[in-house]
């Protein structure tokens, strides 16, 4: 098979147990994709002090920036769209943060250790996952391996940091298994001007007293950011020559975690998660895999005010658990027909959102969200063929959708039921072997979400509202002349009835808007000899509403919509030896004024790293982020969430300033 080699500049830019190197990964030419990024772990070391994956897709790959919560948790944001606008699955299984206001984003129910690589797919071109409206991001575990192995790892850094890893694994030619531990805590970071997480929160609230009480206490003012235990278990099972079982199970139980911008912290969040898959190859002739997965997963989030100086009682401490549950299954087949390669396939999902669990904000109970139910149920099918010089591709979905809530907690909820299509064609041209443009366009769908529908202290109705639809193109081109590789991609989004949250008064409220996002990323990596490189890419969104008189307001521009960003590396690697000087660097950004979005600086930051095989399974990774100790901030100046200062100017929170760390591994 004809296949060609892509030089990736994506996912992670390092985890902070595991060794980690940016590859080439061989892409079959007969599965065209408009512009995924793949990364792989691997033996080279490069790491980060923390093992936050939205930080570190961000530090990585410009066309994502992750939405600073904490010292962990934080969100992300790909081309523009955030939240359910995109897909995060673990393995192609999903699993929901519960808390409403996104302090517990999907990207957090992962350890860094597990991970084997990352897959970043933009744009509206997945038909095998519900709700992929702007992308998807895949995160893939390790798989055990035969024989006996395991490694150790400890990660000293600046603030308190500090991380405990283990992993052992085994196993012969029937079945192999693995199980890994890790343990991890920080103190709070500080910025650039030396404060730390709780200083930024109460050097604002000093200008508004009414909010004195969401201060921190003196007690807590120099508490841990967060402390966190993750586990893990893989089990795969060989049962025949073409049958193939594998079982896992992650386990994540972080408690304490500061959110300094919300007006609670997370006193726990809980997370368990398993998955089944089932292979089986060369069944017959009209079927080259059967594919049956299913999953489970459940995220408790109790949030809570015991840090804050208006907990003085019991009757005026505030304390708000939710749980967010979903299964799934799939089925899907995949077979050859006359030289296309097509798999046909069926999946549903159910997802519970529970806010009334034992739920009571004191002094008076009160529904955070009814226990709401979203099933979906769905065909699709897809197709990849190469004709001469050009490798099509194409997939259709249908989804069937119904939103139930539990009237006898919200008399006033509205069950919801949506029928969708989605679809998307695929083309790349092979002008030569080293030069290929290639175009895509699609059209998906995602429907509201609880919180969208049945928020209790929204401004006025919101539960008639439709589902967005995303109607995109996307072009690119692609060339290898020498050590040099470039490639670049433009796109256009229509999106019709997009799920808009906007300013009403004091309260936050949803209305459906037509919208449209549009932007480019470029990349290019330039090989000087066999050990030196420099890597670049930049990526640019602009967002604006079609008719901003349909919230009742003035100002075009959407919110949440990073600015111009940009990385540059120049980087040693001798297999032995790993070296890097980075820049990262973003434009100010362009902000929503109608809707209390803040004015953020441009910034520009220099970080180093470096990591050496030692022999004898040991290995030491270092760097040091942020050398110049810039004071900055990231895309979180959006009132889309209940902040600490709802109705006045939200709280933006400082990146971390310069910051030490130091991992030493042993494997055997």
């Amino acid at each position: 098979m004809n296949k060609f080699s892509l030089l990736s500049l994506a996912a992670i830019a390092a985890l902070a147990s595991e060794p980690v190197a940016i590859q080439k990964i061989t892409v079959e030419a007969s599965a065209p994709k408009t512009d995924n990024k793949n990364v792989e772990a691997d033996e080279m070391v490069k790491f980060s002090r923390q093992s936050d994956l939205g930080e570190m897709l961000s530090n990585t790959l410009p066309e994502i920036t992750h939405v600073r919560n904490s010292a962990v948790g934080n969100d992300i944001i790909l081309r523009g769209f955030r939240k359910d606008n995109l897909v995060i699955t673990i393995d192609d299984a999903k699993v929901c943060g519960a808390c409403p206001n996104t302090m517990d984003p999907p990207s957090m129910h992962i350890s860094s250790a597990q991970i084997s690589s990352v897959e970043v797919q933009e744009g509206p071109f997945d038909v095998t996952q519900f709700g992929s409206l702007g992308g998807k991001i895949n995160v893939v575990t390790k798989a055990p391996e035969k024989g006996m192995h395991g490694e150790v790892s400890a990660t000293l850094g600046s603030f308190d940091y500090r991380k405990l890893s283990t992993t052992v694994e085994g196993g012969n030619d029937n079945v192999q298994a693995l199980l890994g531990f890790s343990r991890e805590t920080s103190g709070q970071y500080k910025d650039g001007e030396g404060r730390t997480l709780s200083e930024q929160t109460n050097a604002l609230l000093p200008t508004a007293p009414a909010l004195h009480p969401q201060e921190y206490k003196a007690a807590n003012s120099d508490m841990n950011a967060y402390d966190r235990n993750n586990f893990w278990a893989k089990i795969v099972g060989n049962i025949s020559n073409n049958q193939k079982l594998t079982l896992s199970y992650f386990g994540d139980r972080a408690d304490n975690v500061l959110y300094p911008r919300y007006r609670m912290d997370a006193q726990v969040d809980n997370t368990d998660m398993f998955n089944l898959k089932y292979q089986l190859s060369n069944l017959s002739d009209f079927s080259d895999e059967l594919k049956v997965e299913a999953y489970h997963s459940k995220v408790t989030h109790v949030m809570g005010t015991d840090f804050r100086a208006g907990a003085t009682t019991v009757n005026n401490t505030m304390v708000a658990p939710v749980d967010a549950t979903i299964q799934g299954a799939s089925l899907e087949n995949t077979l050859n027909v006359a030289g296309t390669k097509v798999s046909v396939g069926m999946n549903g999902s159910v997802r519970n959102w529970n806010g009334t669990s034992g739920a009571k904000i004191n002094p008076t109970t009160k529904v955070l969200l009814p226990d709401v139910d979203t099933k979906n149920i769905a065909l699709y099918a897809k197709a990849l063929k190469r004709v001469g010089n050009y490798d099509l591709s194409g997939g259709i979905r249908y989804d069937d959708t119904s939103i139930n809530a539990d009237q006898t907690l919200m008399p006033t909820a509205i069950d919801k039921k949506y029928n969708n299509l989605s679809a998307n064609v695929l083309a790349k041209y092979n002008y030569t072997l080293n030069t290929n443009v290639f175009m895509g366009i699609g059209q998906s769908v995602r429907v509201p979400d609880a919180r969208e529908l049945y928020w209790p202290t929204a401004a006025g109705k919101h539960d008639n509202l439709n589902e967005v639809k995303n109607r995109e193109i996307d072009l690119g081109v692609e060339h290898t002349i020498g050590n040099i590789h470039i490639k670049g991609t433009a796109f256009y989004s229509d999106l019709e009835d997009y799920l808009y949250t906007y300013k009403s008064g004091a309260n936050l409220s949803w209305k459906n808007i037509d919208a449209r996002i549009v932007g480019f990323d470029l990349q290019s990596d330039i090989a000087l000899n066999n050990e030196w490189r420099i890597d670049t890419a930049m990526a640019y969104q602009k967002g604006t509403k079609k008719d901003p008189s349909q919230l009742g307001q003035t100002d075009k521009d959407l919110a949440e919509i990073p600015p111009m960003k940009g990385r540059a590396a120049l980087v040693f690697d001798n297999t032995a030896h790993y070296a890097a000087a980075e820049w990262i660097g973003a434009s100010s950004q362009t902000i929503d004024s109608n809707n209390g979005e803040k004015e953020i600086g441009g910034y520009g930051i220099v970080n180093f790293k470096y990591g050496a095989q030692l022999g004898n399974g040991f290995s030491l990774s270092t760097g040091i982020n942020n050398f110049f100790n810039r004071t900055y901030a990231v895309s979180n100046s959006y009132v889309g969430n209940e902040f600490i200062a709802d109705g006045g100017v939200p709280l933006v929170l400082n990146e971390p300033g310069r910051n030490f760390y130091a991992t030493l591994s042993y494997k055997f």
